[in-house]
């Protein structure tokens, strides 16, 4: 709301104040009752304006969390392993630990996970998006020989509190789970957003 507006709230409490005082009492009661509300009303108007100035402060001062990691190199990984995500693009707030691929939520709140894998012919690859442990999100590839180089994408949004701990990793399908780092093109990356509070 504008001062504009909040001064126009102002008056209009204003007189109607005003027009109940001035029904009973004197004239010096009344200019009493006056100067008490005007400056009541100042006070208030005063205090809205600070906050409403200060709003976009703090917003701007708060860092949403948001990270975007890729692999390097080709990795094969066994059944149930962390997929290491070892080259950080993006990580506001440093809150994606590149040695272990885990990402920690600075903040509660609604989160939209991505990640994409890329693999090649004659390969399976299963993984799960993982908040403290709990499988939020599968994906799976399985590509039939011929098939050349491929990746696929999964988006999950979730519900993540402050101090949780999020991860990709394979599942307990395939031993053999081939990850491939191309010279160009897609590489099999993790990213995380940070949407709103909850």
């Amino acid at each position: 709301m504008s001062l504009r507006g909040l001064l126009y709230v102002g008056m209009i409490l204003f007189q109607r104040v005003l027009s109940k005082s001035f029904n009973n009492g004197t004239i010096e009661n009344r200019t009493d009752v006056l100067e008490r509300t005007l400056d009541s009303l100042v006070l208030r108007i005063n205090n809205i304006s600070d906050i409403l100035n200060d709003r976009p402060k703090q917003m701007q001062n708060e860092k949403r969390p948001v990270f975007y990691v890729e692999l390097s190199v080709t990795t094969t990984l066994n059944i149930n392993s962390i997929v290491k995500f070892d080259t950080e693009l993006i990580d506001e707030g440093n809150n994606f630990n590149t040695g272990d691929g885990i990402f920690i939520a600075p903040i509660s709140g609604v989160y939209l996970f991505s990640w994409t894998i890329q693999t090649y012919s004659s390969k399976n690859v299963q993984t799960e998006l993982r908040v403290d442990n709990i499988v939020k999100g599968i994906q799976l590839m399985a590509l039939g020989s011929g098939a050349g180089h491929f990746a696929t994408t999964r988006n999950v949004f979730c519900t993540v509190n402050r101090g949780d701990h999020v991860w990709i990793q394979t599942d307990y399908h395939y031993s053999d789970n081939k990850f491939h780092v191309p010279h160009t093109g897609v590489r099999s990356s993790f990213m995380g957003l940070f949407i709103q509070e909850v």
